[in-house]
């Protein structure tokens, strides 16, 4: 699990009709959540936190841009958070992450996805390291279904920006789910170059790391290429960067 600076909800805090339960993740951009409605019924909770650029002190649950300088980018990466989760609110497929709800709240934007168990893809090929590795048929029976998803998140005009084996969830019928959009990950550090750098080694495209290049569906292409190395190799493969060297 990623970690972040910034402190989360507790447990038992309400958040509209939805009770915080548990942390589920944590990383620099945001934090999500286990939750249940109002009638028990489990979601996930994604709460929009750049801790670079915004600042909750512990106790509080109002998110504060850490100051003035910061709070045109803060605004710009809500702006694409929300609007990511509208377009997401508007896909329905088995194999993409699907977001029922988005509301903003305390300072900042919350999208709720329907609650999934299984484990990642990521956990899948550390799991089967030393023994023979992902089978073929597994990954054949994977990536089928997630290019089929995201052709249709293609067709809606977003891109998923952040595709490696750890946004790849196995549910427990073993169909896969694309997690963690990282669109608006993406605007944030291409629109102010100044921020750090929001993308994964080795999963990244050229044009990720050069911002000067057109992002497309091709860039979300070389991350599906990207996870079926790290699933035949048992690694990621080389950077774009050391790979164009």
């Amino acid at each position: 699990m990623a970690t972040s600076s910034v402190p989360p909800l507790s447990r038992g805090f309400q958040l509209q009709n939805y009770t915080i339960a548990r942390l589920l993740s944590a990383g620099g951009f945001s934090i999500v959540y286990l939750a249940h409605d109002e009638n028990d019924y489990p979601v996930a909770i994604k709460e929009y936190l750049p801790n670079s650029l915004e600042l909750r002190r512990e106790g509080d649950v109002l998110v504060q841009v850490t100051s003035e300088n910061n709070s045109a980018m803060f605004r710009h990466g809500l702006k694409c958070f929300f609007e990511e989760g509208k377009t997401l609110a508007r896909i329905h497929h088995p194999n993409i992450v699907r977001v029922i709800n988005f509301f903003r709240a305390n300072e900042t934007v919350y999208m709720v996805m329907e609650y999934e168990r299984g484990r990642t893809l990521q956990k899948e090929i550390q799991l089967r390291r030393d023994q023979e590795g992902v089978s073929e048929n597994l990954i054949r029976h994977v990536f089928f279904q997630v290019l089929n998803g995201l052709r249709e998140v293609h067709l809606h005009k977003l891109l998923h920006l952040d595709i490696k084996p750890a946004n790849i969830y196995i549910r427990k019928n073993m169909t896969p789910l694309l997690l963690d959009f990282g669109s608006a990950r993406q605007a944030l550090s291409g629109e102010h170059s100044r921020l750090a750098s929001m993308y994964t080694p080795g999963f990244a495209a050229p044009e990720q790391t050069h911002h000067q290049d057109p992002l497309g569906p091709w860039t979300d292409i070389y991350g599906i290429g990207a996870s079926m190395y790290a699933c035949i190799a048992g690694r990621p493969p080389p950077s774009a960067e050391h790979r164009e060297k």
